[in-house]
């Protein structure tokens, strides 16, 4: 599915500034914003819509200054990057850096500038290049300065354009010029303070809308947060309508319209029926005869048979290739293996549909946001038993009746025809199907911990390692088993292992293992020291609530059950068993239960995770649950000599 690139938003490379007109000196600015080494003095975009041939596009002139504060940001910000695509032409590009000379600022142009083939995540090639170049002596006091172009002849892929950014923003600008018969729409998204103000003119024949904000301090990047367009301030900006000699043309007026433009691109798919894609489909449902089996066996088919490769180019992007022609060559992008899968299944009676929906990468709901940057991905949808069942085929792992982890609690776009569609809540995965259970049997020798250890992995927990396995192979299988089943210290040998698959059908995976984890046990005198908590399943510093604004994103909800069963040594009696602790709030559900049976001692963890994002708000109470837990984890059994 085609990513519409923001050729400069100001989260991304691409990012521009205009001209500072500050009066406040290095030193006043680095008061302002304490322990930074750089800022972006100013941000100006603007966009001039206009028409040619009776047809709307836009040019958008940015310009962008940085301003170092701190000679520890050379080497950290010099490389700077603007990106290109056919959609978003690049016609102008100038960057140098001016530097204080002792007599006012020296300009240092930068000489070269490299374009080449953007690497897309996921895309094996697309149309977008980027232009890479470095700012030279990026001092104290240097200002890196910025000015391109770009030309942008679809109007329905206007940028969104950011205000904050991984750097303060000390002032930015985003403009955009219009004639008076276009209707334009505006989103400003995460400004709780309302920082951006608004201000619509007119001016002969066209209108104006300018966005201001100032004094904007950067969000810090998380490597567990959600991604920026989440908690970034920004502004949307959509043509809803122009007007022709004809009339008024619709552009994005509401979701019809999207769905309109969405649907068009299916028009000539699969139209004509094909015998071989009808044998195929036959012989793939063998002996099924509910279309829950034949969906389960057509989707396992084209997971195992489709290899996923993106070829994007222009409007490529937008438009799946013919089934029979992906059957064929035997693989495809996302497009591709709906098309397959959504030809396969209507092929054996099967009502399948065409489904466009956006990863939780993107925060936009279709309700919210009806525009191409709501979505990045294409699948098919099946109605079976008034059960909608999401199947997306890039993933060769996913269980079927499960979503991929990535498109959980989205909106999907699905095609009941050309004329219909529904929105439809992907459902979340409920944390009792991602469950892994360990059972691990311990034995003491002198003050060497031994162990046998057999852990189920059931659900995406299962489909987890399955993806992991693809790539880790040999040596690699046995070092990727290892740091699945090492707990205790870094000190735990894994002495031998075993990967079995239970279900291939349901992705569950069993890994056993021998260990020994020398110098865990302690012994003082006639007493010995065990902590049973090898592992610390809810265990992480306390959120730094002062300084995180980003929410924490989980992959899955899930639930582990870890039960280890120590064998208490001949001679010995336990003289202390901690006390069992446990809470349970809108966040987790946690407990460690000791128990003593004859001749073992079992200390049983209990973790369920319960949300799939951890808000700001929800910090302290995330915070409290770590501290009740925190001391839990830190007690020892203690066993006594008779």
């Amino acid at each position: 599915m085609k990513t519409i690139i923001c050729h400069c938003g100001l989260l991304f490379a691409g990012l521009m500034l205009c001209n500072t007109g500050s009066a406040q000196s290095v030193e006043e600015i680095q008061k302002q914003f304490p322990g930074k080494t750089a800022v972006f003095s100013n941000v100006n975009r603007n966009v001039d819509i206009s028409y040619k041939k009776g047809i709307p596009s836009a040019t958008a002139t940015e310009i962008s200054e940085m301003l170092i504060l701190d000679d520890k940001a050379n080497g950290i910000y010099n490389k700077d990057k603007v990106f290109t695509s056919n959609f978003n032409e690049l016609k102008k590009v100038e960057a140098y850096t001016s530097v204080p000379d002792g007599k006012g600022m020296k300009k240092i142009k930068v000489s070269q500038f490299k374009t080449q083939a953007s690497s897309s995540q996921g895309v094996f090639y697309d149309d977008v290049k980027e232009t890479s170049f470095d700012y030279p002596q990026m001092f104290k006091g240097s200002i890196a300065y910025v000015e391109t172009e770009h030309y942008n002849k679809d109007i329905r892929f206007i940028s969104p354009f950011y205000f904050s950014t991984y750097l303060p923003v000390l002032s930015a600008t985003y403009t955009i010029t219009f004639p008076e018969d276009m209707e334009l729409k505006y989103i400003i998204k995460n400004d709780p303070k309302k920082d951006i103000t608004v201000t619509e003119s007119k001016k002969g024949r066209y209108r104006k809308l300018e966005f201001k904000a100032s004094g904007l301090n950067n969000n810090e990047y998380f490597g567990d947060g959600v991604t920026a367009p989440y908690y970034a301030e920004h502004v949307i900006v959509y043509v809803s309508q122009y007007k022709t000699d004809d009339g008024m043309v619709p552009v994005f007026s509401s979701l019809d319209e999207l769905y309109k433009w969405n649907v068009s691109f299916l028009k000539d798919i699969n139209v004509d029926a094909d015998k071989t894609l009808k044998k195929t489909a036959d012989e793939i449902c063998a002996g099924k005869t509910s279309d829950r089996e034949k969906a389960r066996a057509i989707y396992l088919w084209v997971q195992e048979h489709i290899k996923y490769v993106a070829f994007e180019e222009g409007l490529e992007g937008f438009v799946p290739r013919q089934a029979t022609d992906v059957c064929n060559k035997r693989y495809g992008d996302c497009k591709d293996m709906a098309s397959l899968l959504t030809a396969l299944l209507q092929a054996s009676g099967v009502k399948a549909y065409f489904t466009w929906i956006g990863t939780r990468h993107i925060p936009y709901t279709y309700s919210e946001v009806p525009l191409p940057i709501t979505d990045n991905h294409m699948i098919s949808a099946v109605h079976i038993d008034k059960d909608w069942i999401f199947l997306d085929a890039t993933d060769p792992n996913c269980i079927f009746g499960y979503p991929t982890y990535s498109i959980q609690d989205k909106q999907a776009l699905v095609s009941i025809s050309p004329e219909k569609y529904e929105l439809i809540k992907v459902p979340i995965v409920p944390a009792s199907e991602n469950l892994l259970v360990d059972s691990t049997f311990l034995t003491i020798e002198k003050n060497t911990l031994n162990g046998n250890c057999s852990v189920d992995y059931l659900g995406y927990w299962g489909a987890d390692i399955y993806d992991n396995l693809l790539f880790n192979k040999g040596d690699d299988e046995r070092v990727y088993a290892r740091r699945r089943m090492a707990k205790g210290s870094n000190k735990f040998i894994m002495n031998d292992y075993n990967i079995s698959y239970p279900d291939p059908s349901k992705k569950s995976v069993n890994i056993k293992s021998h260990f020994t984890i020398p110098d865990y046990v302690k012994s003082i005198d006639d007493e010995t020291y065990i902590n049973l908590n090898l592992e610390k399943l809810f265990s992480s510093k306390p959120i730094d609530t002062a300084k995180r604004k980003v929410a924490i994103e989980n992959d899955y909800l899930r639930t582990i059950r870890q039960v280890h069963v120590l064998k208490i040594p001949d001679g010995y009696t336990v003289s202390y068993l901690p006390k069992n602790v446990s809470i349970s709030n809108a966040l987790v559900d946690f407990s460690i239960e000791y128990k003593q049976i004859p001749g073992s001692v079992i200390a049983t963890q209990y973790y369920v995770e319960k949300r799939l994002y951890i808000e700001p708000a929800d910090f302290p109470l995330y915070n409290s649950s770590l501290t009740k837990i925190s001391p839990a984890y830190k007690e020892e059994i203690v066993l006594k000599k008779k």
